[in-house]
């Protein structure tokens, strides 16, 4: 951090302060008698320096409250001398850290109006952080002025923290722009300006010029790219199925001796496995260890979820085992789509096994693992297995939903169970689970079925009351209602009406 002035610096790490002392505010320290005794004067500055330096400390720590935090700023502020500024840089970070961006904001700015005050240029980029953070990056580049005010060249993380909020607050144009002026004007910048950069434009799809820069950066030669410039490219080009070119920039960074890191191997793994491109997948896959790079949980869900998707169940358990066996936890993600897989095949038995392994090992199933086990049993005639589940889900923590709801509906209707299932009903009300079309489908069903003709057209007409629209099935259930020879003309009669009211 460099400063443009002649000034001489505040002391960053020497104290001049001690609150306890505080009684007298307009006065500060300087008593009489302190002005008459220098013993005294001595002795006041190291009780100072204690206290300085215990701020410090417990800003470090990590374990500083808010109320503490601003309580220490006030009895600053209004010292006499004023503290370091590099404490009042602790306290600001301290707070930045705890995510309370506007009492930062607002800190600063009464710092800003303090005649004998003099920040530093890691106070103003705290200042920007913060600014950024809360998405008032337009802001950034009066206190940016404000820096060069005051004489202070911004360094390289000064820069990197404006560039950073504009990329992900603001928009890249002007990111870009703000980049082209640091390379003209050869301000200090580092490896991470570039990679803040090319992350921004990769992620705003500017793919092409993100290579642009990685190419001037390479040609530059001041700086050598590293994974963080690398990484985003890759990725952006999997993303857009140009795997050719993301394979050969990843050989490029190679041979230019960056090493690849695990981000690079998961976004060419899921880009080749969206392709199926298994022949370069595979050897990929058992490549990583030559570069001392280990799959995670990532890369073997990623193999996992495209290998069952293209119907390759066995080869995605295989990986499961090898997984397990590299002592690397699956996720709820990882055991959600075996699941599915094996529920779509209807081996339930595996799926239950498979429910019962997660849960010995301390993975507590969703409602995402539970809704397809619930309807593939349902659907298959093992109903009462799926109702139980319905019941047991909650005691895991996992709240049923519509999908959920409808499944056990649709089994306790077909199986003739009518006023189990309006009980249900009435629960997923309570819940705050509302049907839907689905569910009112269903149940008129399954009424109708059972020649509960009243209730199905009460239930008819409680849809309609919620604003739920009947569809072609509902309108294909009442219709075939009518075929029905028990029917009473009277209720015949209600049936057709609400049909043509539909229609």
């Amino acid at each position: 951090m460099k400063r443009i002035t002649t000034r001489t610096p505040f002391p960053g790490n020497l104290p001049s302060f001690i609150f306890t002392i505080l009684q007298n505010r307009s006065r500060g320290f300087h008593s009489d008698a302190v002005n008459a005794n220098p013993t005294c004067t001595h002795t006041i500055k190291q009780t100072h320096l204690v206290s300085e330096s215990v701020i410090q400390t417990r800003c470090k720590s990590g374990k500083i409250r808010k109320d503490e935090a601003l309580g220490y700023f006030n009895s600053m502020i209004q010292t006499k001398p004023l503290p370091s500024t590099w404490t009042f840089n602790c306290l600001l970070g301290a707070l930045s850290k705890m995510k309370q961006y506007s009492a930062v904001v607002s800190l600063c700015k009464q710092l800003m109006g303090c005649a004998h005050f003099r920040p530093d240029v890691s106070t103003m980029t705290i200042f920007l952080n913060c600014l950024c953070r809360l998405n008032r990056v337009d802001l950034g580049f009066p206190v940016l002025a404000i820096t060069l005010k005051y004489g202070l060249q911004p360094d390289a993380h000064c820069i990197n923290t404006l560039l950073h909020g504009l990329c992900k607050y603001s928009s890249w144009a002007e990111a870009m722009e703000l980049f082209k002026l640091i390379e003209e004007k050869g301000c200090t910048c580092n490896e991470i300006t570039y990679a803040t950069m090319i992350n921004g434009l990769c992620k705003a799809g500017k793919t092409f010029k993100a290579l642009e820069i990685l190419t001037n950066m390479l040609e530059d030669g001041r700086f050598k790219p590293n994974q963080d410039c690398y990484n985003p490219i890759i990725d952006s080009l999997c993303k857009e199925s140009r795997m050719d070119d993301a394979l050969t920039l990843f050989r490029d960074m190679i041979s230019k001796s960056v090493v690849p890191d695990i981000f690079s191997y998961n976004s060419l793994i899921h880009g080749l496995c969206n392709m199926s491109r298994w022949e370069e997948v595979f050897p990929l896959f058992e490549g990583m260890e030559d570069h001392g790079v280990g799959p995670d949980v990532v890369t073997y869900t990623t193999l996992i979820y495209a290998l069952c998707q293209s119907g390759r169940l066995e080869k995605a358990k295989s990986f499961l085992i090898c997984m397990l066996n590299s002592g690397i936890s699956p996720n709820v993600y990882t055991y959600n789509v075996l699941m599915n897989t094996l529920c779509k095949e209807e081996r339930f038995q595996e799926a239950l096994t498979l429910l019962e392994n997660m849960t010995t090992k301390g993975i507590k199933p969703d409602v995402v693992t539970f809704n397809p086990l619930i309807s593939a049993l349902c659907k298959s005639g093992n109903w009462e297995e799926g109702v139980r589940l319905f019941k047991t889900m909650i005691g895991y923590g996992a709240l049923p939903d519509i999908v959920t709801y409808n499944s056990v509906l649709d089994a306790l209707c077909k199986e003739g169970k009518t006023t189990e299932a309006l009980n249900l009903v009435d629960e997923m009300f309570r819940s705050g689970e509302k049907p839907d079309v689905v569910t009112y489908n269903s149940l008129i069903k399954g009424l109708c079925r059972t020649r509960q003709w009243k209730e199905a057209t009460r239930l008819f007409d409680e849809m309609v009351c919620h604003g739920i629209s009947p569809d072609f099935i509902t309108l294909k259930i009442l219709s075939g209602a009518l075929c029905n020879e028990v029917m009473t003309d009277e209720v015949r009669e209600e049936f057709k009406a609400r049909i043509d009211g539909a229609l």
